[in-house]
């Protein structure tokens, strides 16, 4: 199976995704597996190369509160069957489990992450390890000496982002082969087809598809999943969006 990569826009879509990276080609695969007809409008010559391809991949459970905790979960089941939930015979996201580790340098810290873990065992978490500081050092030799204490869990990870937008798009665009999909979905990925405006309902009152560099394309939603991008697009939808790009450390 191959993505499938069109050179014209569709006649229609019941939905078009704006960005091809790995929320869009996720949002293509469950809306295919769901049995819609979906468009991806992607403006770089290729999927998956902007933020996805920079990303460090990493995942964890390690979170603050039980609904975070319980949408990342579903994602890592996913990940860990992708192969057999996508019907991609042996797609591999090179998924890691060599766990993720929070060190304490201070007293405070060290108090909040006991309190933390306390309430991650309240959640159903009960997989998180909390160490002293002597205890993490026995385990990572290389750890300074002003560590306090930690908190690890070996269950989380990291994995290859692009491989997971890919597998993604992929499986959109080959639906019949996702097991339990009830068939009629499609997908279609656009690349170098930039997003220009959106096409209003005749009362305004809401969007019937978008204005793009190739044409105008009819839809019934749009999902927008430009990334760093996203004020700039849903400000063609007058919209706005107060997301900034944040430099990060990988």
């Amino acid at each position: 199976p191959a993505v499938r990569v069109v050179d014209a826009l569709p006649s229609g879509a019941d939905l078009a995704i704006v960005g091809g990276g790995a929320i869009g080609c996720a949002t293509a695969f469950f809306a295919a597996r769901a049995g819609l007809r979906v468009v991806v409008l992607e403006r770089r010559p290729a999927l998956a190369t902007l933020t996805t391809a920079a990303s460090a991949g990493a995942f964890r459970l390690q979170f603050d509160n039980p609904e975070e905790i319980a949408l990342v979960r579903e994602g890592l089941d996913l990940y860990d069957a992708f192969a057999v939930r996508t019907g991609l015979d042996g797609w591999d996201l090179g998924v890691r489990h060599r766990g993720y580790l929070f060190c304490s340098l201070t007293d405070a810290s060290l108090a909040r992450s006991r309190d933390l873990v306390e309430r991650q065992l309240g959640w159903g978490l009960d997989d998180v390890e909390l160490l002293s500081g002597d205890e993490a050092r026995s385990r990572w030799p290389w750890l300074s000496p002003a560590v306090r204490g930690a908190r690890f869990r070996a269950g989380d990870g990291w994995l290859d982002p692009k491989a997971l937008a890919i597998g993604y798009a992929t499986a959109a665009s080959n639906p019949d082969r996702i097991p339990d999909a009830p068939g009629g979905g499609s997908a279609a990925f656009l690349p170098r087809t930039e997003v220009t405006g959106v096409l209003p309902s005749h009362d305004g009152s809401r969007l019937r598809g978008l204005r793009t560099s190739r044409g105008d394309l009819e839809a019934d939603a749009v999902v927008l999943a430009a990334g760093p991008f996203l004020g700039r697009v849903a400000s063609l939808a007058g919209t706005e969006l107060p997301i900034a790009p944040t430099r990060r450390q990988k």
